[in-house]
C-alpha cells in the first residue's frame, strides 16, 4: 500500500508538472463552458418564442373580450361582437389563433437533442389540425448530421479525445523515459504499477465532469436538490461511457507499442466508435427500413385539404353524421356546418397517413435500438436526451398534447355550433381557462 502511495504521488506530482496536460485540461474545459453557453442560449431563445406567442394569444383574446362588450346599438360594432359570440366567426377566423406550447424542461440546455429540430409551438384554430401542424419546413440535413455544440455534445465526443490524450503514454512514456525499470524494482508488479497510474488519470476526468455538470446546472438555474436523481443519473452514464473508453485505451496500452503507435491507435478508436461506427449503423438501418419520406406525406395532407373541396356535400354527411351522431340533426343544407364536418373527415384521413408514416419510423427506430450497443457514442447521446426529455418521443407526447388540446375545442364549437347557438360568458371563460 506505502508502494501504491508513492507512485500515486508521483504521478501527481509529474502529472501536474506538465504545461501540456494543463493546456488539454484547460482547453476540454473551455470546450464545456462554452457547450454550457450555447445549450443555455438555445433554450432561453426557445422560452422568448415561447412568451411571444403566449403574449400573442392572450392579447387576442382579450380583445375578443373587448368586442363582446361593445355597445351594439352603435352599428360599426355590432359585426365585432357578432364575431366575438359566434362560433364560426371565432372557429375559422385566421387572426384567432390558439396556440400550445412546449416548455423546455429543466436539462434541455445541458442536451438540445431534437428539441431544435422540432417546433417548440403550434398555433392553430378549430379547423383541420392535420394540414396545420403537419405541413411545416423539414429540418436542414445538415443540422441533423452536425448536431448541437452543447454539453452533452463535449461529454460524447471531446471526453473521449481526453481519455485518449491521457492514457496513449500510459506504458510507453515510462519506457521511452527510462522510469519503468526504476518503478519495477520496487517490488510492484507492472500490472499494478499502470493500474494506479490509469485510476489516477480517470479520476481527473471524472472530477472535470462532475464540475462541468455542477457548473452546468447552477448556470442554467437547475436546483440540485430537486433535481438531484437526474444528476445522479447524467453522472453515472458519463462516467460508465469515460470507463468503456479507458478500457478499449487499456486494451491498446496492453499492446505495449510506442507513444506514437499508441496515440495513433487510440484516434482510430475514436474514429471508429465515434464517427464510423454511427454512420455505417445509420446506413445498415436505412437499407433495411428506408425512412419514411415525409415531404410525400405533407404532399399528401395538402392534397386531401385540396379534394376536399371537390366532393358533393352528401359526401360529407354520409361519412360524418354515422361516425358523430351526436351532431346528427338532420340538417344537410346548412354550409357552416359541412364546412366544419369536412375537416373533421379530412382530419380523419390525414391521421390515418400520418399513423402509417409513424408506423415506418417506429419499425426503422426499433431496428436502430437493437443494434445501438455498436455505437456507443451514438447511444450515450440518446440516453441524455431521453433524460433531458428532448428526444423524439418527448416531441410526440407534446403532439399528443395538441391532438387532445384541438379535440376539446372542437366539442366545445361543434356543441354549439351544430345546435346553431352563439357563446355564452361561461362557454368564453371555458376559451379563457383554456389559454
Amino acid at each position: 500500500m506505502k508502494t501504491l502511495f508513492h507512485i500515486l504521488s508521483f504521478e501527481w506530482k509529474t502529472l501536474w508538472r506538465s504545461n501540456s496536460l494543463k493546456v488539454l485540461l484547460l482547453v476540454v474545459f473551455g470546450a464545456g463552458i462554452y457547450g454550457i453557453y450555447f445549450g443555455k442560449f438555445e433554450i432561453d431563445k426557445q422560452q422568448k418564442r415561447i412568451a411571444k406567442v403566449q403574449q400573442y394569444e392572450r392579447q387576442q383574446f382579450d380583445s375578443l373580450m373587448l368586442w363582446v362588450e361593445l355597445d351594439t346599438t352603435i352599428t360599426s360594432n355590432k359585426e365585432k361582437y357578432q364575431q366575438a359570440v359566434s362560433p364560426t366567426g371565432v372557429g375559422w377566423n385566421k387572426h384567432f389563433t390558439y396556440y400550445l406550447t412546449n416548455n423546455a424542461p429543466p436539462a434541455a440546455g445541458l442536451c438540445l437533442g431534437q428539441r431544435d429540430l422540432y417546433p417548440v409551438y403550434y398555433g392553430f384554430n378549430v379547423t383541420d389540425l392535420a394540414r396545420q401542424v403537419n405541413t411545416g419546413e423539414l429540418a436542414n440535413p445538415m443540422k441533423l448530421l452536425t448536431g448541437n455544440f452543447d454539453l452533452s455534445y463535449v461529454f460524447v465526443f471531446l471526453f473521449p479525445l481526453l481519455v485518449v490524450a491521457l492514457f496513449y503514454n500510459l506504458y510507453a512514456g515510462e519506457k521511452e523515459g527510462g522510469t519503468l525499470s526504476l518503478l519495477q524494482s520496487q517490488s510492484t508488479s507492472l500490472r499494478t504499477i499502470l493500474f494506479s497510474k490509469g485510476l489516477l488519470r480517470l479520476t481527473i476526468i471524472w472530477l472535470l465532469a462532475a464540475v462541468l455538470l455542477l457548473l452546468s446546472f447552477a448556470l442554467q438555474g437547475i436546483s440540485i436538490l430537486e433535481n438531484g436523481e437526474l444528476f445522479f443519473q447524467w453522472l453515472i452514464i458519463i462516467y460508465g461511457y469515460c470507463l468503456f473508453w479507458v478500457v478499449l485505451m487499456g486494451a491498446a496500452v496492453a499492446l505495449r507499442l510506442s507513444s506514437a503507435l499508441s496515440a495513433m491507435l487510440g484516434l482510430g478508436i475514436w474514429l471508429i466508435f465515434a464517427l464510423i461506427t454511427p454512420a455505417l449503423l445509420n446506413l445498415f438501418v436505412l437499407a433495411n427500413e428506408p425512412l419514411p419520406n415525409r415531404a410525400e406525406m405533407i404532399h399528401a395532407v395538402r392534397t386531401l385539404n385540396g379534394r376536399n373541396w371537390e366532393h358533393p356535400k352528401s359526401f360529407v354527411w354520409d361519412r360524418f353524421y354515422p361516425e358523430n351522431p351526436q351532431y346528427n340533426d338532420g340538417d344537410t343544407t346548412n354550409f357552416s356546418k359541412w364546412y366544419y364536418a369536412s375537416f373533421t373527415l379530412l382530419d380523419k384521413e390525414a391521421n390515418a397517413l400520418k399513423a402509417e408514416f409513424e408506423k415506418q419510423v417506429s419499425k426503422r427506430n426499433a431496428l436502430l435500438d437493437q443494434w445501438q450497443w455498436l455505437a456507443p457514442a451514438a447511444m450515450v447521446h440518446e440516453k441524455l436526451s431521453t433524460l433531458s426529455d428532448t428526444d423524439r418521443e418527448s416531441h410526440l407526447e407534446f403532439v399528443k398534447e395538441v391532438h387532445a388540446y384541438h379535440d376539446g375545442l372542437k366539442e366545445l364549437y361543434y356543441a354549439r355550433i351544430f345546435k346553431g347557438e352563439q357563446f355564452s360568458s361561461d362557454d368564453l371563460q371555458t376559451l379563457s381557462d383554456k389559454l
